[in-house]
């Protein structure tokens, strides 16, 4: 990790410019006192202060309205429960084992987790420089001319808004499957010897929106309370998938070969390609490493964010891939009975897994600890998706935009804005009821929604680097950020094409990958906003007057002014 300096060569961008304006007369002042009285004289501050993050957010030109009470461990903590692999790797493991057969699933995951290093190192350097609630969306700003920068913004930040709150969604739809799971585990059997309860669409979407508003109720509390719960998402993550491992490698009988595991591929997709039955298995890794931003998401609430945010980025993404990938090989050594497994009346095979280790009683209980680390990654995930909401509002990019950026008195956080998350993704299991179909096919579009748009801001960031200068922020990869941005982009457009192909062939109106239909209608409708009105009163982040209407005073001060008006 390299540093750098606001003193070196080169134009600043416009927040870093308008604070070395502001702290222009006071350091020239402070100058000549001290050349007058024979001392050093002293050198302007840096743009970027550690530790001093409400200083950095009016420089960049936002007023602080957010209390700062992230600290290391819970912005750690957070950034791994965001990703959650307890939950996500059961609720995805079925994909790429149908797919491609054990090895798919353990080395698409291997392979996937280096490549998400790379989309999150990348993603860590351009948001320590700008670390906004707005995330990769307020870097966009930094980044493209500043006549392009409201066409770029409104395009990463809808991609952003509407990729995460498909995640969200699909978490909550995930975890009602996996409550209604456990009941059919419970279920007396028929004469036939099938369970007897079948959960129903109506019942899955029903109970989803349930688990929204518990979402919702969460993210709705004050900062400082959601510090200290979060501050237990990982703990309970890592040791709970450890734990599991060891009583499933012990519990399970006659267990497959180390050989069946690791080398065993299939043509499970019948696309009559092993090769290509292998990249279908990228579904799992690529569904569960992603919104990697979402903890710059949270930059307003934790202190040092500049540092503390992309630092916890990365130990995600290298603490998840690691025990994910774990979690993946002992569920393919504990698949006994494979054809029983993947027909599972459960509907979920990590569910007959445990089933067939530790019994009704074994199994709920591991099962139990899958749903609550989803339970966790959801409400991570609804608060990062609202915290986005509130910044994207702020810069009135919704209707009612005022509305949804209000800070609550009582809590002093965006509640309106976390149910609006809650509404919109209800709105979107609501069509789980009428169509199966049509909500797979918009929880699939969540990762390469969310690629895209961070790749979209490295692009922007590498195209036109000679004509917007950037100012790295106190976390940079170096003479290493050209090539890991070359593979994160390149990765990314290639596994997108790949996730956006019907997973099995022959392809019929079942199985048919909607996706791509869904981001057509996604583009289509966002553009025809854009051109039918929006463009008029759309400026991208609006932070530019605020910045001008600044005194030419110290932000220090500005902030005591501030904190002095709150009541």
């Amino acid at each position: 990790m390299e540093t750098r300096s606001s003193a070196e060569k080169g134009p600043l961008p416009d927040a870093q410019r308008v604070a070395s304006g502001s702290l222009h007369r006071t350091t020239t002042a402070q100058s000549k006192a001290d050349e007058a009285a024979g001392r050093q004289p002293r050198r302007p501050a840096m743009a970027t202060i550690a530790d001093d993050d409400d200083r950095l957010l009016v420089r960049i030109g936002y007023t602080p309205v957010l209390q700062r009470h992230f600290s290391r461990w819970s912005t750690v903590s957070y950034a791994i429960s965001i990703l959650g692999v307890l939950g996500s790797v059961p609720a995805t493991f079925g994909s790429p084992i149908s797919a491609g057969g054990p090895a798919t699933a353990v080395w698409a995951w291997f392979f996937g987790s280096i490549m998400a290093y790379c989309i999150a190192s990348s993603v860590a350097e351009l948001v320590s420089a700008y670390p906004t609630a707005g995330g990769m969306y307020y870097v966009t700003k930094h980044v493209v001319p500043k006549e392009s920068v409201a066409a770029w913004a409104w395009i990463i930040g809808w991609c952003n808004f509407l990729g995460q709150a498909a995640g969200v969604a699909s978490l909550a739809y995930t975890i009602s499957q996996m409550i209604l799971a456990t009941a059919v585990m419970h279920a007396p059997l028929t004469p036939e010897g099938v369970p007897s309860f079948t959960p129903t669409a109506l019942q899955t979407v029903l109970l989803a929106i349930l688990v929204l508003c518990l979402f919702g109720t969460i993210c709705s509390f004050p900062t400082e309370w959601l510090h200290k719960i979060i501050l237990w998402f990982a703990p309970i993550n890592i040791i709970a998938s450890i734990c599991i491992c060891i009583a499933l490698l012990i519990l399970t009988p006659n267990k497959q070969s180390a050989k069946w595991v690791f080398t065993e591929v299939t043509d499970g997709s019948g696309w009559g390609s092993k090769g290509f039955s292998f990249l279908l298995g990228f579904l799992s890794v690529a569904w569960t490493m992603t919104d990697y931003d979402g903890t710059t998401h949270m930059s307003e609430e934790t202190h040092d964010a500049a540092i503390r945010g992309p630092v916890a980025i990365r130990m995600a993404i290298l603490v998840s891939g690691i025990v994910g990938w774990i979690l993946t090989v002992t569920f393919c050594f504990c698949m006994s009975d494979y054809e029983a497994i993947m027909s599972t009346p459960t509907g979920l095979p990590v569910a007959q897994i445990f089933l067939n280790a530790g019994g009704k009683t074994g199994g709920t209980v591991m099962w139990f600890f899958v749903i609550l680390v989803q339970f966790f990654t959801g409400c991570s995930a609804a608060l990062a998706n609202a915290r986005m909401a509130f910044a994207f509002a702020r810069d009135a990019a919704f209707p009612f935009s005022k509305f949804w950026c209000k800070v609550n008195d009582l809590t002093r956080t965006p509640v309106n804005a976390v149910w609006l998350v809650v509404a919109f993704c209800s709105c979107l299991d609501l069509i789980g009821i009428g169509s199966t179909l049509t909500i797979v096919a918009i929880f699939n579009i969540t990762a390469p929604a969310l690629d895209i748009s961070y790749i979209a801001v490295i692009i922007a960031h590498r195209w036109y680097e000679n004509q917007v200068q950037f100012i790295p922020g106190p976390y940079t990869m170096g003479r290493w950020s050209k090539p890991v941005n070359a593979i994160a982009v390149t990765w990314v457009c290639f596994i997108s094409v790949v996730l956006f192909f019907p997973p099995t062939k022959p392809v019929t109106p079942t199985n048919m990958n909607y996706a791509i239909c869904v981001a057509g209608f996604i583009g289509f409708f966002s553009m025809v906003w854009w051109y039918a009105g929006a463009r008029k009163t759309y400026v991208g982040p609006r932070t530019t007057d605020q910045i001008d209407m600044l005194p030419p005073e110290d932000p220090e001060d500005i902030l005591s002014d501030y904190d002095h008006d709150l009541p």
